[in-house]
C-alpha cells in the first residue's frame, strides 16, 4: 500500500468539498434562470415597523421575526416583506427600512405598535427564482436587472424595491411601475 501525499490527499479533500458545495448550489436552485416580468398589481397594502440604522443590526432580524409571528399566530394573513427605503450612503452601511406584512386581507384591527404603509400600483415589475434565498443574485445585481429591463420597455419606476418572503425560503423581489408602456 503506497503512502498518499499531503499535497495529493489536499487536492482530493479540496475536489471532495468542490463536489459537495457544487452539489448544494445545484441542489438549492442556483442553476435556475432569474424570471422578469411586469404584472398587474392591486397596490400594496402594509403594516410593519420602520427601521433606521445599520443593515447588519439584529433589530432587523428581531422586528422580521416580529411580522413573521404575526402571521403564524393568525393575527396578521399576508407575507412578510423589506422595503429598504434609503440604501447605504458613504459606505457606512447605514439606512432606512420598512420591514412588515404584505396583507393579505384588510383586518379590522392592528397590533397598536405598527404603522400602516399603502405604496399605489396598478403594474410592477416582478423578479423570481425558484432557488431557495440563499442562491438568489445579490440586491446590486438584481437593481442592475430592474433598471435595464424598465429601460428595454420604456417604464419609470419607484426607488424602492419590495422583497417579498415566501415560504419555503423564496424571495421575490417587485418594483412598482410609476409610468410607461401598458
Amino acid at each position: 500500500m503506497s503512502k498518499i501525499s499531503n499535497r495529493k490527499l489536499l487536492v482530493i479533500t479540496i475536489a471532495i468539498v468542490l463536489i459537495i458545495l457544487g452539489f448544494g448550489y445545484y441542489k438549492l436552485g442556483g442553476l435556475y434562470s432569474v424570471k422578469i416580468e411586469t404584472v398587474r398589481v392591486d397596490n400594496y397594502h402594509l403594516v410593519g415597523k420602520y427601521f433606521s440604522g445599520s443593515y447588519k443590526s439584529d433589530s432587523i432580524r428581531v422586528y422580521f421575526e416580529e411580522m413573521s409571528a404575526y402571521i403564524k399566530d393568525g393575527t396578521l394573513s399576508g407575507q412578510p416583506v423589506i422595503i429598504y427605503d434609503q440604501e447605504q450612503s458613504d459606505g457606512d452601511g447605514k439606512g432606512t427600512s420598512f420591514i412588515g406584512v404584505m396583507l393579505a386581507d384588510h383586518p379590522t384591527s392592528l397590533p397598536a405598535s405598527l404603522v400602516k404603509r399603502d405604496i399605489p400600483a396598478q403594474k410592477s415589475i416582478k423578479v423570481t427564482k425558484d432557488a431557495h434565498i440563499s442562491v438568489m443574485p445579490n440586491p446590486d445585481k438584481i437593481d442592475q436587472m430592474i433598471q435595464e429591463y424598465a429601460l428595454a420597455n420604456d417604464l419609470t419606476i419607484a426607488e424602492s424595491n419590495i422583497e417579498i418572503y415566501q415560504k419555503n425560503n423564496r424571495l421575490v423581489i417587485e418594483r412598482p411601475i410609476v409610468s410607461g408602456a401598458d
